[in-house]
């Protein structure tokens, strides 16, 4: 299979985006990249066992490909281009940490998976700058970066809404192309994959898309169909069967594209001797036994198991491994990462991750008004001694996207004193203000005010804003308005007379 054609063929819409809202907002994350504590991941995991068997077998496989893609990002500094593919590869592959299987000595909640998860932001955040006011044809064209359908995957699979990244819907302008740049219709292999990208994340498909989905393997002569295309189109039916009850008809639709995949496995067990298509083959063949465990706890037929040799595959993919660990380029490599993860490598969905439930107090969909600021503020601090050597200003706090709980203090400190001793003496006057703060190299970093801690999954974090006014519920600043954001850490902000420091716990 060519490479240059799985490429292109991944390239789906985009929107118009503005450029000063995501300049900034790449700042931000610049500044605030050291700051970050390693926090806790919340994977999409499926329940199920499915693919432990191969992943077994293949086990000797896996940790040399993922040292090497650890490398590669180690000698300069990042995956670049690559970095969705190459996170999502390794999120998945690493996703079942309780597997026997998972030797990947890699942990996303490292400091190097800090890092990397933040390089990530910027490169997508960097693709929009770059299409900001591209028509999605002329996104669509240009093939040398990823496509909007990977960045969503990666994020569904990082458990974060491709929904809402920072307040841009990702998944929205996916499905609205289904033309390319030259006026013709999307290939199939590319409009399968969006429509699994939506799938994962959440999105709405409509029934045309289905229709076109299952279309794509029902035209004669479907012998003639690539390996690449019949699996693509399983993961993205068989993400619509899992996703809602409505879908469960589907089942009825993968079972002949499996059979035919199945019946195209060489005698070396390869699958058109191309590794990007034998590991893109070996999800697809995965699917019904991950389904079959849910089956067995309905009413529903059982798919039948198509009939292929996993053992010959695991083989012949070792025969093509490098002495350095790669299958030659680092897609091919991710691609064999993600065939071999016990966790389904595309076939997930945004609603199997943890963090959903946990996100509710967070709720961005509620009709109340936020509260009012407090009519009176009480008050703390170093009262005596010189007025002239005192500094004045208020301390408040917000709780939840919609500012769903409010506190604030008026605190009185001598000169030259730092916001972290500020806190400090809040902390002593209201139990609202106690805090727990982790040492960095360059200072102390807030994880948890109130009994509220920062957490990876959902992107929950106490954001700082300085501001000349009392912050209004009614009309928040915004996270990327670097008149208002703190250009500092708490060490090294030092309050004036009359200034408001807000501290608001928000997803961001």
């Amino acid at each position: 299979m060519d490479l240059a054609r799985r490429n292109s063929g991944w390239k789906p819409a985009g929107g118009i985006i503005s450029f000063v809202t995501y300049f900034v907002t790449i700042s931000s994350l610049l500044c605030h990249l050291t700051s970050f504590p390693a926090p806790v991941m919340g994977a999409p995991q499926n329940k199920n066992n499915a693919g432990s068997i191969l992943t077994m077998a293949a086990d000797d496989l896996i940790q040399p490909s993922a040292s090497w893609l650890l490398d590669r990002s180690k000698q300069s500094g990042s995956w670049g281009l690559d970095t969705p593919r190459a996170l999502l590869a390794l999120l998945r592959v690493s996703a079942d940490r309780s597997a026997a299987t998972t030797t990947v000595n890699w942990d996303a909640n490292s400091v190097q998976g800090l890092i990397l998860r933040q390089e990530f932001d910027i490169q997508l955040l960097l693709f929009l700058l770059r299409n900001q006011g591209s028509t999605p044809q002329q996104e669509q064209a240009n093939t040398l970066e990823p496509s909007r359908s990977l960045f969503a995957l990666t994020l569904t699979a990082m458990c974060r809404n491709p929904r809402d990244f920072y307040g841009h819907d990702i998944l929205a302008p996916i499905m609205a192309l289904e033309e390319d740049h030259d006026g013709a219709l999307l290939q199939p292999f590319t409009f399968a994959f969006n429509a699994m990208a939506v799938c994962a994340g959440g999105g709405h498909l409509k029934r045309r898309h289905v229709v076109k989905l299952l279309e794509s393997i029902n035209q004669s002569p479907v012998q003639t169909h690539s390996i690449d295309l019949l699996a693509m189109v399983v993961l993205a039916t068989s993400c619509l069967y899992e996703s809602s009850p409505k879908y469960r008809h589907l089942q009825d639709f993968l079972e002949q594209p499996l059979k035919m995949i199945a019946a195209q496995q060489q005698p070396d067990g390869s699958f058109d001797h191309n590794v990007a298509t034998t590991a893109l083959a070996i999800q697809a063949l995965k699917i019904p036994g991950q389904l079959l465990n849910e089956q067995q706890q309905t009413s529903s037929k059982p798919i039948s198991l198509p009939a292929w040799r996993p053992d010959l595959t695991v083989d012949w993919l070792r025969s093509q491994q490098k002495s350095d660990g790669s299958f030659g380029d680092l897609f091919t490599t991710s691609e064999v990462l993600l065939a071999l993860a016990t966790q389904p490598g595309y076939g997930f969905l945004y609603s199997q991750c943890s963090n959903l439930n946990q996100t509710a107090q967070l709720n961005t969909t509620t009709t109340e008004s936020p509260p009012t600021v407090p009519s009176t503020i009480p008050s703390a601090g170093s009262l005596g001694g010189d007025p002239s050597q005192k500094i004045h200003f208020t301390y408040v706090i917000w709780i939840g996207q919609n500012r769903s709980e409010i506190h604030a203090i008026q605190l009185t400190i001598p000169v030259n004193s730092s916001f972290y001793e500020a806190m400090k003496i809040a902390a002593e006057a209201d139990p609202h203000f106690e805090f727990s703060a982790s040492i960095w190299p360059n200072g102390h970093y807030i994880h948890t005010i109130g009994g509220r801690r920062d957490q990876y999954i959902g992107f929950h974090f106490w954001l700082l804003f300085r501001m000349p006014f009392m912050p209004d519920p009614a009309n928040p600043p915004s996270v990327i308005a670097p008149h208002y954001v703190a250009p500092a850490g708490v060490d090294d902000l030092y309050p004036q007379n009359g200034e408001y420091f807000l501290f608001w716990y928000k997803d961001v």
